[in-house]
């Protein structure tokens, strides 16, 4: 090897080290969120078992209306959203919650697992406390990265905060969620006009908005109020406002859009419009934005005529005398509308504890968020009607509540799954019967009966089964889950309706001919009576055997049935648990 080789390698051999010390550095010096992590504690039950979930039969409301049957889950939302991720790990469309803000003064609780001797409730995390801001995220990152895993890919987050946490959560959600899935942060009226606030009144709180991937996100559309639209069109039979159809502000000159400058002709005795001079009385008509400069319109030609077509375009004159031509947009089609990212005006948040207080009879619950509210977040979320929404903060049930008014509009098959800590028995006297009372009809303060609006509902509470955790699971753990994970396979099923329960099996069922049967004894003295109640089953099938290994030596047991697929348990079930806490 020649000197100047030996060089260049030795040169190859430093670039490399170099290199290797800045990635290092790279590393080691991220940019982000940093903090203290406080470690919760959970009741020894829960923090040492496996959690599942088990129905309470006597708080199901059914109408056999054909709409959806929500999910209420009673327990703390850590140990629901673990469930949620085997029953419904890339299933949720939308989820909205409102979680504690971390005032000081708003009753945050936190369990310090160091504490616990002193504290065995937990103690309240106020403003004084130095650690109250990593309490604070040690309690949310938990619960936003079991969140993470239940949104589909289209799927998309809506997080209600105030100033006190909203710059350390937007930090926090950008590593979960990633940054590039950043969709907006939303300032909104708050709540009252906080007069004790030092220097001024603060009114206004946010909504951060992440997608579970941004590229295949698809926004919905807000409805804007009625009384924006006051004009009427009595041929349509529909109210519309109007929008000036000569485009305005950046770029709107000739220069800007030549091909956007061009006449249009307006006919005053047949009031019609056209892109060519029709009669010699036609009124031609150019985009100026004043006398002597001239504009450009918003839409190219072909969408004029389409407007003229539709009759969306209408001409009127200003107080000088000159023809002004403006856009119509209906009410039912104002969804193409972009909705703003600010809602400071829109939305009052005291109506929330009005509308409560109507509904149950006395205030039971502070600071609700609005109906309309939610409404406006779910119809902005997608724009499909069928999707699954989750609220694991579900506070007094306003977003199923919105849920199912939105349904009602217009004819969809949304559901909605509601998870609420059972503390000051508000997910059983709040939560539930708020909307208990709206699916059934209620009596209103002043005596007025309110029609319910149908909807059913399961009730479900977190359970834990075995003796040890997911990953250190025993053969009796696993023998027990088997035994006791018959809600669990339903929900992720979504067949929700127990049609047999014996020793040995379990049938579930939905309204639309779907059908899940559950063996989950070791002991196969019931399985011919299985295989022969499955075999008379009309319609789809899936079936759960208990298993020490895979499905693969049942399948041959099921080869002669249609619309038959078979799954083992309780594996999978553990091995979800389990990749959790990876």
């Amino acid at each position: 090897m020649t000197t100047q080789e030996e060089l260049l390698q030795k040169r190859i051999r430093e670039l490399e080290k170099e290199v290797a010390h800045l990635h290092s550095q790279i590393k080691h010096q991220q940019y982000g969120l940093v903090w203290l992590d406080v470690p919760e504690a959970f009741d020894e039950e829960s923090e040492n078992k496996i959690p599942i979930l088990e129905e309470v039969p006597e708080l199901a409301i059914h109408h056999d209306d054909g709409k959806p049957t929500h999910i209420l889950i009673e327990g703390d939302n850590y140990h629901a959203l673990t469930c949620l991720n085997y029953t419904h790990k890339g299933k949720v469309d939308v989820i909205y919650i409102d979680p504690p803000y971390n005032t000081g003064s708003d009753g945050f609780t936190y369990k310090d697992s160091r504490f616990l001797d002193k504290y065995p409730d937990g103690a309240e995390i106020k403003s004084n406390n130095p650690l109250k801001n990593s309490t604070w995220l040690s309690f949310i990152q938990k619960r936003l990265r079991l969140a993470r895993e239940l949104l589909s890919d289209k799927g998309v987050i809506f997080i209600s905060i105030d100033d006190n946490e909203h710059a350390n959560l937007k930090l926090l959600c950008d590593k979960i969620f990633g940054v590039q899935n950043f969709i907006s942060s939303l300032p909104r009226k708050g709540s009252g006009g906080r007069q004790d606030s030092k220097h001024y009144a603060i009114v206004h709180e946010y909504i951060l908005v992440y997608a579970s991937n941004v590229e295949h996100f698809e926004a919905g559309r807000s409805v804007k109020a009625k009384n924006d639209f006051k004009l009427f069109d009595e041929t349509k039979g529909a109210y519309y406002k109007t929008q000036l159809l000569r485009k305005w502000g950046d770029n709107s000159r000739r220069e800007d859009r030549p091909n956007l400058y061009y006449p249009i002709y307006y006919n005053i005795l047949t009031s019609q419009f056209s892109l060519k001079r029709e009669h010699d009385s036609d009124l031609e008509i150019y985009p100026m934005l004043d006398a002597e400069k001239e504009g450009c319109w918003r839409w190219g030609k072909a969408t004029m005529q389409e407007g003229f077509n539709k009759k969306c375009v209408e001409l009127q004159k200003n107080k000088k005398g000159e023809f002004i031509v403006y856009e119509r947009i209906y009410e039912e089609t104002s969804s193409k509308t972009k909705p703003f990212s600010s809602w400071i005006d829109d939305i009052d948040n005291s109506t929330g504890t009005g509308f409560l207080k109507e509904l149950l009879g006395l205030k039971v619950f502070d600071y609700p968020k609005p109906v309309d509210l939610v409404e406006r977040i779910l119809r902005m979320a997608s724009p499909k009607k069928d999707f699954i929404v989750l609220d694991f903060f579900a506070g007094s049930g306003t977003t199923l509540h919105a849920t199912i008014n939105l349904n009602e509009e217009d004819s969809g098959n949304r559901q909605c799954i509601l998870c609420q800590i059972n503390e000051k028995n508000i997910c059983t006297d709040v939560t539930y019967e708020r909307n208990k009372r709206v699916m059934n009809g209620y009596t209103d303060s002043k005596g007025n009966h309110v029609e319910g609006l149908g909807n059913s509902l399961k009730y479900y509470r977190t359970a834990f089964v075995g003796k040890n955790k997911p990953k250190e699971a025993t053969d009796e753990d696993k023998l027990t889950l088997s035994k006791k994970a018959g809600c669990l396979l339903a929900l992720a099923e979504n067949t929700l309706y127990e049609q047999k329960s014996t020793d040995f099996y379990q049938i579930y069922s939905d309204e639309k001919g779907h059908s899940t049967a559950i063996y989950f004894q070791e002991d196969g003295a019931a399985y011919d009576e299985f295989l022969n109640d499955v075999e008379h089953i009309n319609g789809k099938r899936t079936v759960y055997i208990f298993s020490w290994g895979t499905a693969d030596e049942f399948r041959s047991d099921f080869e002669m049935m249609k619309d038959v697929t078979v799954k083992s348990i309780p594996q999978p079930i553990l091995d979800i648990y389990k990749s959790l806490n990876q």
